[in-house]
């Protein structure tokens, strides 16, 4: 009995000892840039803002008529109200990206962006996007 837990113990300490599996694949390198990826989409987004009456002026500062030229619909009123039925719009860019570790990461940007799909970037800190 001695002697069979002698051997195991010399054949487990031997394992302990050997050198690793040198077959198995060397770990990846992490990431040098956590914020780097690619560009996946660029898209407009077109919002119609509504209109505060809150704000609006409700006096009248004047009598306004309103010809449009090529013919439509003359219209004739105050001046606060005349024109103030057309849609406010705003307009922003979304870009998709996705990170080089697999995360996906969207920034909105006010302008239009100089991206297209397909650009290596760079997500800086406080929002933009620079190419790598």
């Amino acid at each position: 009995m001695r002697a069979l837990l002698a051997t195991a113990l010399l054949v487990s300490a031997a394992a302990i000892a050997a050198p690793p599996d040198t077959k198995l694949p060397p770990p990846e390198p992490a990431s040098a840039c956590a914020d780097c990826g690619v560009v996946r989409s660029v898209r407009m987004i077109t919002k119609e803002l509504r209109a505060d009456p809150a704000k609006s002026d409700s006096r009248p500062s004047g009598l306004v008529a309103s010809v449009p030229l090529g013919g439509g619909k003359v219209e004739a009123g105050s001046s606060s109200k005349i024109g103030k039925d057309a849609p406010t719009t705003s307009e922003r860019w979304e870009i998709v990206i996705r990170l080089d570790d697999g995360r996906f990461r969207v920034v909105n940007a006010t302008e239009q962006p100089e991206v297209q799909v397909g650009d290596q970037v760079r997500v800086e800190a406080n929002g933009g996007i620079s190419p790598r």
